[in-house]
């Protein structure tokens, strides 16, 4: 037999998924589950981070390894 899930735990589903979803630019919601800190866009091809501080760790590091190829 199949388990339906009731109201109640349908929406609390709902809000726990809405936890993990976060905005592009693009304005596509994308998922990001906990353990990672950026995910690509499925529409964009472009990265979707958590917050301020994870995208802005990653762009200097970007940067660094292009600075490192440069020389």
């Amino acid at each position: 037999m199949e388990h339906l899930l009731t109201d109640k735990e349908y929406s609390r589903m709902i809000d726990e998924l809405d936890k993990v979803k976060y905005m592009c630019k693009c304005g596509h919601r994308v998922l990001i589950p906990v353990r990672k800190n950026k995910e690509v866009c499925t529409w964009c091809g472009k990265y979707v981070f958590k917050n301020k501080q994870d995208e802005f760790r990653f762009r200097i590091k970007e940067k660094m390894t292009n600075e490192k190829s440069k020389v």
